[in-house]
């Protein structure tokens, strides 16, 4: 036995989307075979069937209506599979043989141009990677919105900064060539530590000539050097491959993607996985949520448009004074204005996501009501316009004054979409009346038809006498009578039988025969011209469709400005000034994140004075919960605010710009790379050391608490020197620590200060100040911060009393310990210094014979000569 011929059009349409479940159109629904049913029916929990297939057992199938495939082709992308659909291209009923079908588009993580799984406010990136020795062509871009851009990276450190632009950007998915791709961990870490869908492109894909005529002909460009990437050769072979990878999978030309930028790593701060995490810039460390980052903060922006631009701003800080100073002064327009930000709040409410609405015109899936929210989005435009010219703000009168409205677009929709069109356009009506002789007629036809129709039902009631008699109609029997069985002895005698039911009898006249031609004739042809003359507007607006993506990006500015100005306004945040110098000087600074939790007038503020001289380290100590890490964190986000343009939470400050902030905060552990807690710690630290610079800002938090205590005070003792150290990096750091002998370092290296946090001791317990003060902390508490977690009163007791045998000194607390009064709980732990017995006397002697040994000053053979006696002491003994 051999396959069914529409089993063998199957498997040779699978053949050609081999990493994808096949959606085959069979009638109603979409049907899935062999593999792909056995998967599909698992993921989606729908029921798996079988269907004879020419074989001797029955193919595994399952199905889904294709009315309702999008929910079901989500569910599957969602959890990581691509989804190629198969669609009939001719009208099984006038088909000769098989049906023919074609794949019509493949959907993956990084192809979704609508739907549940895209973020309004966040942009959904495929990212292309061509890795050649050590240089990377990076590529990507968001296919609902024509957002497109590339950039190379090159150097010693190439896939560590690869992670961090992949942190930054955040693609669903990502295309490789075959030498990256052979680079197993930094696949494995792609896919399992950012959840990331990795693809193997061969690669002729990535082939320069081809890569190099595909750019060209999407761009309409003679050369490269139009699109700034003439000699960047390894970006041009990403971003070749990236449109062939859409090419293949979307199968339709995409106008909107007709803008890419290429930039340059050093334009922006680069922001390693460790600070972003750190600092919660777009998600918590606990929850992953937006709520409680720093974006939660700062995103006031009424259109999804300004939410993505304000998301980029806040990913990529500039490092250019002039480009800052731009954004502020514009941010300080509106900020000059508060009352009149209500009415700017207004208008931007009237701007749909015009962005992925061009991309939903472009992939032809737009629908009228698309059309409607792009004319009410340019009818805001000349409000915008309005608005500037009411305001004190030359910026934006200067930038947006003279912009393009957009008139004809708008007047376009205006005279051919009606105000009350519907979703589908399928249910008609869609086009305004006036815009068409022919509809209108058409419509007419249609319309007067109706009437007729149901005026016959009045006329034949009355003639019959049967008032039970209705006209009705279906698209399987058109129109006709029907009479009940009871009423049927009064049916006339020119009624034609058309169908009998198990109640009622349908009959048809000549005359309803003739209206029901005429009618559906019209409705027939009016539903065919109304999709041609939609599709008409549609391809009129594509031709525009550059023009209006500039106006979108204008919005989308004008919306994050105007979120960083409510912010500042609502915050009472100031603007900062920004220097090129080794300045950063905060004053009354405070946590925004921490402020908007606990309220703005119940935070401690707290300063920062570097001065690039005579305070370039600052070694924070002070006991635990007294709020060391909120305050090194708030210096940070402050300065990182201060060059994404925005006002910052304080009285007051001078932000030097700095390249790169560096993090090393809190304990975790990497499960799926195998290292521990204090290995994390360490690869972190090494980072640092590795890349930071005079310009940078490092803030580090107990450094090497993962170990013993002398190992742990001697790696922070040589990582505060090295990072004070101008000769090798010199950088502006926040320390903080509870090791108070790092404490001994602002006496031997100028530029180290010691600061703490305030505490006061009260009969109740001890009070945190939060009040970051000079000098160094004089305890701990820890033992307080336990008590107020709520260890049980006989831990705590216990553990004063330790630690005042501690306290006693190093001769001493062995003694001690042994003479203790045995705990007064329960306890099976084995005590360990009841099994190290009490030093003696010799062995005292011979400890302090060893402390005054000047080893400087004695030759190799002395040396051994002292040593040897010492051993014999203490044999001896």
């Amino acid at each position: 036995m051999g396959l069914t011929p529409m089993m063998q059009q199957y498997l040779e349409t699978h053949e050609k989307v081999k990493d994808a479940i096949l959606f085959f159109r069979l009638g109603d629904f979409y049907e899935m075979f062999f593999d792909d049913a056995l998967k599909a029916s698992k993921e989606l929990e729908i029921a798996l069937t079988g269907r004879d297939c020419g074989l001797d057992e029955r193919a595994p199938m399952c199905g889904v209506p294709y009315h309702a495939a999008e929910s079901y082709i989500t569910k599957l992308v969602e959890k990581g599979y691509k989804v190629a659909i198969c669609e009939q291209m001719e009208d099984p009923s006038v088909a000769k043989g098989i049906v023919k079908r074609e794949i019509i588009r493949v959907i993956s993580p990084g192809t979704i141009a609508e739907g549940k799984l895209l973020e309004s406010k966040k942009n959904n990136y495929l990212m292309s990677l061509y890795q050649e020795k050590n240089t990377i062509g990076l590529a990507y871009l968001d296919i609902s919105t024509g957002d497109f851009f590339v950039t190379e990276i090159s150097g010693k450190n190439t896939l560590a900064l690869l992670m961090d632009e992949v942190g930054k950007i955040g693609p669903s998915e990502i295309l490789v060539n075959p030498t990256l791709f052979k680079d197993t961990g930094t696949i494995k870490t792609l896919e399992e530590k950012f959840g990331i869908m990795t693809n193997l492109y061969p690669a002729r894909y990535f082939e320069f000539k081809a890569s190099e005529s595909r750019l060209k002909e999407q761009f309409d460009v003679y050369s490269l050097t139009a699109l700034d990437l003439e000699r960047r050769e390894h970006s041009v072979r990403a971003a070749g491959a990236l449109l062939r990878y859409i090419d293949e999978t979307q199968k339709r030309v995409l106008t909107h993607i007709n803008h890419v930028s290429y930039y340059k790593n050093d334009e922006y701060m680069i922001l390693d996985l460790s600070t972003r995490r750190n600092l919660e810039l777009t998600e918590t460390i606990r929850s992953g949520e937006k709520k409680g980052s720093l974006l939660w903060v700062l995103d006031k922006t009424v259109t999804a448009m300004g939410g993505r631009m304000l998301r980029r701003w806040l990913e990529a800080p500039l490092l250019e004074k002039k480009a800052i100073e731009a954004r502020q002064d514009m941010v300080e327009e509106l900020y000059r204005h508060p009352g009149a930000l209500k009415d700017l709040k207004g208008v931007l409410g009237k701007v749909y996501d015009l962005e992925r609405i061009c991309g939903k015109i472009s992939f032809g899936t737009c629908n009228p009501k698309d059309m409607l929210s792009l004319k009410q989005s340019v009818s805001a435009l000349p409000l915008l316009q309005a608005f500037f010219a009411g305001i004190d703000a030359p910026v934006f009168r200067k930038r947006y004054g003279e912009a393009d409205l957009l008139t004809d677009i708008y007047e376009l929709i205006d005279a051919s979409i009606d105000d009350n069109a519907p979703f589908a356009l399928k249910d008609g009506k869609v086009i305004k009346r006036g815009y068409n002789e022919e509809i209108d007629g058409y419509r007419e036809a249609s319309e007067k038809g109706k009437d007729w129709i149901r005026d016959l039902e009045l006329k034949e009631r009355e003639r019959t006498g049967i008032k039970s008699l209705k006209v009705k109609y279906n698209r399987v029997f058109g129109y006709f009578i029907e009479i009940t069985k009871t009423n049927l002895d009064q049916t006339p005698e020119d009624y034609i039988r058309k169908q009998t039911l198990a109640n009622a009898e349908r009959f048809f006249t000549p005359e309803l025969k003739e209206m029901e031609t005429r009618i559906l004739g019209s409705e027939e042809r009016l539903a065919q011209l109304e999709y041609e003359l939609f599709q008409d507007v549609r391809e009129k607006i594509i031709a525009q469709i550059a023009r209006i993506q500039k106006r979108a990006r204008d919005v989308a500015e004008i919306d994050a400005l105007y979120s960083l100005a409510q912010v500042a306004i609502a915050g009472n945040y100031v603007k900062p000034e920004i220097t090129n110098g080794p300045e950063l000087e905060i004053e009354n600074g405070r946590h925004p994140v921490v402020e908007e939790i606990i309220g703005i007038n119940h935070f401690v503020t707290n300063g920062c004075h570097f001065d690039g001289k005579d305070l370039r380290m600052m070694l924070i100590t002070g006991p635990n919960m007294a709020g060391k890490s909120t305050y090194i964190r708030q210096v940070a986000v402050i300065a990182l605010m201060a060059q994404i343009g925005s006002f910052i939470p304080a009285d007051s400050g001078r932000i030097g710009i700095v390249d790169r902030i560096f993090t090393r905060v809190g304990a975790s552990d990497d499960l799926a790379t195998g290292q521990s807690t204090f290995m994390v710690e360490m690869t972190e630290v090494s980072n640092i050391l590795k890349n930071a610079t005079q310009d940078s800002l490092v803030i580090l938090d107990e450094i090497g608490r993962g170990t013993s205590t002398f190992d742990g005070i001697s790696i922070a003792w040589a990582v505060v020197e090295y990072l004070w150290d101008e000769q090798i990096i010199g950088a502006k750091t926040l320390f903080a620590t509870h090791y108070h002998e790092l404490t001994e370092l602002e006496h031997l290296k100028p530029g180290i200060k010691n600061f703490s946090i305030g505490v006061r001791e009260t009969p109740e317990g001890v009070v945190f100040l939060r009040k970051i003060k000079p000098g160094s902390a004089d305890q701990s508490y820890g033992i307080e911060v336990a008590r107020l977690a709520g260890f049980p009163p006989a831990v705590t007791n216990r553990a004063r009393e330790i630690l005042n045998i501690l306290d006693q000194g190093e001769d001493t607390y062995r003694e001690g310990m042994i003479a203790a009064e045995k705990p007064s709980f329960e306890s099976a732990q084995i005590n360990f210094f009841d099994r190290i017995p009490a030093m003696s006397e010799e062995e005292k002697a011979v400890l302090n014979s060893i402390k005054d040994l000047s080893i400087n000053e004695m030759t190799p053979m002395e040396a051994m000569n002292q040593l040897y006696g010492l051993q014999s002491k203490l044999k001896d003994n």
